[in-house]
């Protein structure tokens, strides 16, 4: 799993390196984990994660206890962590909102603002583009494009992302599972757009967490187009190189 893990650029957004945290997972280091996730804002509470899973609703013990229920050897939960560790703000607000949802839910009924929030934590690409009325075009434009002769799709959707403005941060965490554990599908797996205005300075964090917390009686899955996954993950590699090149 280490070498999978190791020196893979399609991970520079996240907090930490993967692999710097794989050997926790693999023996159930809870504290070295908890020291991970200490949080130096002192606006957001830090999580402690529990290796037992042995108890209570998954994200009523997140909201009421800070505890982060995680599996050992799980890549899906490494990236969870993960998550949590660069997307603090966005991720606390998905856990608000799922346990503000779920006092108004029958039991045993998960109703469309859960769904959503769960394609946003699982499968989110954040978009940042100029203002709303480019946020609006380009969701209209990759609607059109997916309506279209599916041999144009790849190029069509590279040119409208590779836009001048446009930056990409892959926010859910089932993806980065995708990327190493099924590469050969990446092509069929489809990544939730949030394509949202710039504010100043403000991170993709920050806004998106905004978003979600201002929209949070509002959410539906078909408010957002997906966009293929391979395409998403070769974008964001370009998008780096062209950052991180000499002058």
């Amino acid at each position: 799993m280490l070498n999978l893990l190791a020196h893979r650029h399609e991970f520079d957004g996240l907090a930490a390196a993967p692999s710097s945290l794989w050997p926790a997972f693999e023996i159930g280091d809870a504290a070295a984990l908890n020291d991970f996730l200490r949080n130096p804002d002192p606006n957001l509470k830090s999580l402690l994660v529990d290796f037992a899973q042995s108890r209570g609703n998954y994200e009523a013990r997140i909201f009421d206890e800070g505890v982060l229920p995680v599996r050992k050897k799980s890549l899906h939960d490494l990236f969870n962590v993960l998550a949590w560790r660069t997307f603090p703000r966005a991720k606390a607000a998905i856990n608000r909102i799922h346990k503000d949802a779920m006092a108004t839910e029958l039991p045993g009924k998960r109703g469309r603002c859960r769904d959503f929030l769960t394609l946003v934590d699982e499968a989110g690409v954040i978009v940042l583009v100029q203002d709303q009325k480019s946020a609006e075009r380009m969701a209209a434009e990759i609607r059109r494009i997916r309506q279209g002769d599916p041999a144009d799709y790849p190029d069509e959707v590279q040119r409208l992302l590779a836009m001048t403005g446009t930056q990409l941060t892959i926010f859910g965490h089932a993806l980065f599972e995708s990327l190493v554990l099924r590469p050969e599908t990446l092509s069929k797996v489809g990544a939730f757009a949030l394509i949202l205005p710039r504010r100043g300075s403000e991170t993709a964090d920050a806004l998106l967490a905004e978003f979600l917390e201002t929209r949070s009686l509002a959410l539906h899955p078909a408010l957002f187009p997906s966009l293929r996954l391979d395409i998403v993950f070769k974008l964001f590699l370009e998008e780096r190189n062209i950052h991180n090149s000499p002058g």
